[in-house]
């Protein structure tokens, strides 16, 4: 593990994502002895979307002991606070979201202006995200990425991640699962529409993580901002407007950033940086 540990991650995070619940899922279909619920924020749900993280610590601590995993575990809670990354990630997500909405061809009526609506409904809906799917940062953006940038340039790094993240979603766009995807006679564009945003959101990601020195927090916060339940609404009628709008946006960072953030130089390749590596790049 510890000279292959980029290899042991996938292999682990797939294993506790795909394997365990579908082994579940399997059993329970097969015998017909008990119900599994795969709805969002169950046991199983939780599973999936924290196993990147899971696996993450879990290779850590085994190629790097005690002292790597602390170390890891204090990267973790380091802010790295620069102004115009966290300002363009916290404004720039949720308008960008918003300009979605307005741009669809039938947006119909912002939540937001629907007085019956509880704001501490939204509140709880905003925390509960925050929960789930974003905890993966850990492993995604905090473990995966800068291995992965230490065998490539930045840009196909963010290929890399990009694709095999949205490989990991696929489950999740099966009808009837909580991301409630309709796929019936629109598999295939739907499909390629997913990983077009995928990889595009992953080059976003990664040129925020390489501008803010490896900042995890602000990874978490990137994620959690673009499935954020916001008040318009932002529903599949406007899906597609979506996708091209992330699409746009990492062609744009591509075009102005790639030889500061996503050429080899100026990348965040440390994973615990005050505990010896096994593979640290010679400087």
């Amino acid at each position: 593990m510890r000279k292959h540990r980029l290899i042991a991650f996938f292999l682990i995070m797939f294993a506790l994502s795909w394997g365990i619940p579908g082994s579940i899922l399997a059993v329970s279909w097969i015998t017909d002895a008990f119900e599994v619920a795969v709805d969002r924020f169950s046991p199983l749900y939780y599973l999936f979307f924290w196993a990147p993280a899971i696996s993450a610590l879990i290779v850590v601590a085994v190629s790097q002991g005690r002292t790597g995993l602390r170390a890891y575990m204090h990267r973790l809670m380091q802010l790295r606070f620069k102004w115009r990354w966290w300002s363009a990630v916290i404004v720039g997500i949720p308008l960008l979201n918003l300009l979605a909405w307005a741009l669809a061809d039938d947006p119909g009526l912002p939540a937001m202006l629907d007085t019956t609506l509880p704001a501490h409904g939204m509140l709880l809906a905003a925390l509960l995200a925050a929960t789930a799917a974003p905890v993966g940062e850990i492993g995604w953006r905090g473990f995966a990425l800068p291995l992965m940038q230490r065998r490539f340039n930045g840009l196909v790094a963010a290929l890399i991640i990009g694709t095999l993240w949205s490989l990991w979603y696929m489950p999740w766009l099966i009808p009837g699962t909580v991301m409630n995807w309709s796929l019936a006679g629109d598999s295939i564009p739907a499909i390629v529409r997913f990983f077009a945003g995928g990889i595009a959101l992953s080059i976003t990601a990664t040129v925020i993580f390489n501008g803010t020195g490896g900042s995890i927090p602000l990874a978490f916060v990137f994620h959690w901002l673009n499935g954020y339940p916001y008040m318009w609404e932002l529903g599949t009628h406007v899906a597609y407007v979506d996708t091209v709008i992330a699409i746009t946006a990492a062609v744009i960072l591509v075009f102005v950033l790639r030889r500061r953030y996503l050429s080899r130089s100026n990348l965040c390749t440390e994973l615990t940086p005050e505990a010896p590596d096994p593979d640290r790049p010679a400087a």
